[in-house]
């Protein structure tokens, strides 16, 4: 039956009967929560924003009015410290600097050279990308809180540098500047600082959603956690990192350049140490990746210490510390964080056994005939050894695998199977022999070129995220394409849209993740997949769908599929050729029927039809 049969039936059902997973109606009398909050958060945001910052302003208060000029300008700036920190995964402890970068560059060529300010700012904005740069290119190398220890240097070195360079930045005597046009009060006592400051923190949070709802967004999110799926997807997780910090620097560019007329001065002593702290703090007390954290962050650790405590002013870096602990401590996720939290645990449900099946699915892909493998052979491993220390993980392998066919790797935990599996994604190099895919030699391809040849692969431990939603999971899949998807591939991306836009992959059973990853490496519309031990974890029923969906894509959608399994029924059941792996090298070769009369196989078999 065709999938347009099943979703024409589920559509004259009554709006409240939806279609399960596992193809039976259940009854919802009402709709899905929202797995994310973004966008309402995003909302709340953008009024928040415009209630401080143009309020003062309504009332007439200037003192306000100031406060709230700066506290906009360090939110956008924490909203980009957000971005960094979360989504791509960066631990930058240096964010005032490229702040800094922007204001003091921008207030040397107006205020002491007399350039036009929209072209200062130009270069301002471009001193701020610069530094970001300098960030970008140690991301490449190291990670986590070693990258945090670089940035947080050059936010301690960078107020010295402003006073040792004295002759260009007027050293600690710092840069006054005037720009009464922008404080000119236009109507109802907005002047167009106040406008612009105000505005600027509403756009930063829409770049942030509308980044993070991108393929962009998710191939950074996707790198930042598990660089192996990333590189296995066809990202580059060092680009990302290296388009992270740009978007960065230059978010916060504009922020170093808003600060000058908003304060009309700079100086070394306002781009201490502390400032960095402070759009951290910020994100980590509002709440790590949520869009309304940095506001309530800033609010937080900005304005008590600074003008609600301004006569302990001495000792705001203890009270920022002070504050962030008790935050932490109170709310482990951040205020923003910790009620995000309570919400999709009180609203966001899973389905049990019936949370992700594959069989109803199936019936959306139509493929073509029936067919068989050809003789072509597109993956070839000629002499395959790879070795770790003095462990041989795989020796001396030669390995031919058909066009269109399923091809089993068993052999006992130890065999080499997965250190193949490895070796073929890129993930791992050979110390010697070469291996080809497709006819072309991949040796020395990087894991992401590899990808991008048509490759699919699952993990042994399943690369689930559960950031994404369970349809966000499965959509990386279609982020990684090449090429142009089938129409199949198409109305199968629709259904499971419709089906799970909104569920939780982090309630899934550890089975369930395993289909999720298969079903993600299906929509990628790979030519050759690799599954390494797909149906561990799997009940009866989901190892026969499991079965069945090895089978279509093989022989209705031509795909060629290696298959690393410890179980042998299933192996002789779906595989057209198994190579049997023992201690790195390879034992046996040739069709199930083959293999079964083998002795080299026959050990294999003691006990039960399981290896």
């Amino acid at each position: 039956m065709a999938m347009s049969d099943t979703m024409t039936a589920s559509a004259e059902r009554a709006p409240a009967n939806r279609v399960s997973a596992g193809g039976a109606p259940t009854e919802r009398t009402t709709a899905k929560p929202r797995f994310s909050s973004d966008l309402p958060q995003v909302w709340i945001g953008i009024f928040l924003i415009a209630v401080t910052g143009f309020g003062p302003s309504l009332v007439g208060n200037s003192y306000w009015v100031h406060t709230f000029q700066l506290v906009n300008i360090y939110i956008a700036a924490s909203v980009f410290q957000n971005f960094l920190f979360v989504d791509a995964g960066q631990k930058s402890f240096g964010q005032g600097v490229l702040l800094g970068l922007g204001a003091y560059v921008t207030a040397i060529f107006f205020g002491l050279h007399g350039y036009p300010f929209m072209l200062a700012a130009a270069i301002g904005m471009g001193a701020a990308v610069a530094g970001g740069l300098l960030f970008a290119f140690p991301a490449l190398r190291v990670q986590y809180f070693h990258l945090g220890f670089v940035t947080l240097s050059a936010a301690i070195v960078f107020p010295q540098l402003l006073m040792s360079l004295d002759r260009w930045t007027n050293g600690i005597n710092g840069i006054s500047v005037s720009m009464p046009e922008l404080h000119h009060e236009w109507f109802l006592g907005l002047s167009p600082l106040t406008i612009i400051i105000a505005v600027w923190p509403m756009i930063a949070l829409w770049i942030h959603y509308a980044i993070r709802r991108s393929k962009l967004g998710r191939d950074m999110r996707v790198a930042a956690i598990s660089p192996e799926a990333a590189r296995s997807l066809g990202i580059k997780p060092g680009v990302m990192r290296f388009i992270a910090f740009i978007i960065a620097a230059i978010g916060t560019g504009v922020c170093g350049v808003l600060y000058l007329p908003a304060v009309s001065f700079v100086s070394p002593q306002g781009f201490n140490v502390e400032l960095s702290f402070v759009f951290f703090f910020a994100v980590v007390v509002g709440g790590r990746g949520q869009m309304l954290g940095p506001i309530i962050g800033i609010w937080i650790v900005f304005i008590l210490p600074n003008i609600a405590l301004a006569q302990l002013v001495e000792y705001r870096l203890l009270i920022y510390g002070l504050l962030t602990l008790a935050a932490v401590m109170l709310f482990p996720d951040g205020i923003v964080g910790s009620i995000e939290r309570w919400r999709v645990k009180r609203g966001v449900t899973g389905r049990g056994e019936q949370a992700f099946r594959v069989d109803r699915f199936l019936d959306t892909l139509e493929g073509g005939k029936d067919s068989q493998p050809s003789q072509e052979i597109v993956v070839e491993v000629r002499g395959g050894t790879k070795k770790f220390g003095e462990v041989v993980a795989v020796d001396n392998v030669d390995l031919k695998v058909r066009k269109g066919e399923v091809h089993g790797l068993i052999g006992a935990n130890g065999s080499g199977k997965t250190s193949l599996l490895n070796v073929l994604s890129g993930l791992s190099r050979l110390n010697a022999g070469s291996f080809a895919i497709k006819g072309r030699n991949a040796t020395r391809m990087a894991a992401d070129r590899i990808a991008d040849l048509g490759i699919g692969r699952t993990f042994q431990t399943p690369r689930i995220f559960r950031e994404f939603s369970l349809w966000d999971n499965l959509r990386i899949g279609i982020d990684a394409r090449t090429g142009v998807g089938s129409a199949d591939i198409g109305k199968l991306a629709d259904a499971l849209e419709a089906e799970f836009a909104e569920d939780s992959a982090e309630l899934l059973s550890h089975g369930q993740r395993r289909l999720v990853e298969v079903m993600r490496a299906v929509l990628k519309e790979a030519e050759i997949i690799f599954f390494d031990e797909p149906a561990a974890g799997l009940s009866q029923s989901e190892r026969a769908n499991f079965a069945r969906l090895v089978k279509f894509l093989s022989r209705r959608m031509g795909k060629t599929i290696i298959l690393v399994e410890h179980d042998l029924d299933l192996v002789w059941d779906i595989a057209d050729t198994i190579t049997v792996m023992e201690q790195g090298r390879v034992v046996a070769s040739g069709s199930p029927e083959q293999m079964a009369k083998d002795p080299a196989v026959q050990h294999m078999f003691v006990g039960g039809r399981r290896a």
